[in-house]
């Protein structure tokens, strides 16, 4: 019971950071945050208006834990905060690659400017005792040239 209760307590923090983050969001070429047994970082592309642009966001574990093999690494609920972007799919699944997770998110802008994508990270990490699986926030800013 417990175990549900902090998987629950973790995703409505990220939910709400995803939220507040939403709010606040400008345009940025790249965005790194650490969520103490692990780091993100995630480039947010500038592309001419109708082109297709991929927003690269890597995982990486801290020092002591590493990523996860085995785990569905994922980005659900991914959606823009505007009709500015199609996003290519709702759900997109990360690949580890040299001991961190990395996420390639197909966007395409409908409107020039700045188009703020949101979504949450799912992930795990692990100590070699103890395996934990984490929800973060994901957001980047897709910026759209004429």
């Amino acid at each position: 019971m417990l175990i549900i209760a902090r998987r629950i307590s973790t995703m409505i923090a990220a939910l709400m950071a995803v939220a507040v983050a939403g709010a606040t969001a400008g345009a940025a070429a790249r965005a790194d945050y650490s969520g103490g047994t692990f780091a993100v970082s995630i480039d947010s592309p500038t592309v001419k208006l109708g082109a297709k642009a991929v927003i690269v966001a890597t995982i990486s574990a801290t020092e002591g834990f590493r990523i996860t093999e085995s785990y569905r690494h994922r980005i659900v609920n991914l959606s823009a905060t505007d009709d500015g972007v199609e996003i290519g799919r709702k759900v997109v699944r990360g690949a580890v690659r040299d001991g961190a997770v990395v996420f390639r998110v197909e966007v395409v802008p409908r409107t020039a400017g700045a188009h703020l994508v949101v979504g949450v990270f799912r992930f795990s990490i692990t100590n070699g005792e103890r395996l934990d699986i984490k929800a973060a926030p994901f957001e980047a800013t897709v910026t759209a040239t004429d």
